[in-house]
């Protein structure tokens, strides 16, 4: 959700036909995970490891290319008040495999679309996780030990 509430303050949601075929495609992918899922949970949470990896991979590439661009602009609003300013608990609860608190630099949109890449990449090992039977641990567990700041 934050994501896309990034990219709509980037301008991503001037215009109506944009917003509307997103919509759609987003109400169609939800339909067909669904669908998968109940049919093989597995193979779902697979589909979207392949489709978050695609993700990294592309912003990866995007931050690559415009560093400098990035780097002379702003973060905007919505990025600093969801990655440095807001509350950060559910934040720190959806990091797999790790129980290191991660709070991403917010200064430029640089920034930002790294802090998405790194999200995708997070995404990436939830589902990867999901597909198997393992213990997920998060920063907020007992058994966590988080170094003191």
């Amino acid at each position: 959700m934050h994501h896309l509430m990034i990219m709509e303050e980037l301008g991503g949601a001037e215009r109506w036909f944009d917003r509307f075929v997103a919509q759609h495609i987003g109400v169609g992918y939800y339909l067909l995970a669904l669908g998968l899922y109940f049919w093989n949970p597995t193979m779902a949470y697979n589909l979207n490891e392949y489709i978050e990896e695609h993700a990294f991979l592309t912003y990866d590439q995007f931050v690559k290319e415009h560093e400098e661009e990035l780097k002379a602009q702003p973060a905007p609003q919505v990025a600093v008040d969801y990655y440095r300013d807001g509350d950060l608990y559910m934040f720190d609860e959806f990091q797999t495999g790790s129980c290191q608190v991660r709070r991403p630099k917010m200064d430029t949109l640089y920034d930002a679309f790294s802090a998405i890449r790194d999200d995708e990449a997070e995404h990436v090992k939830t589902m990867a996780a999901l597909q198997t039977e393992t213990e997920l641990s998060n920063a907020h567990d007992d058994s966590c030990e988080i170094p003191e700041e």
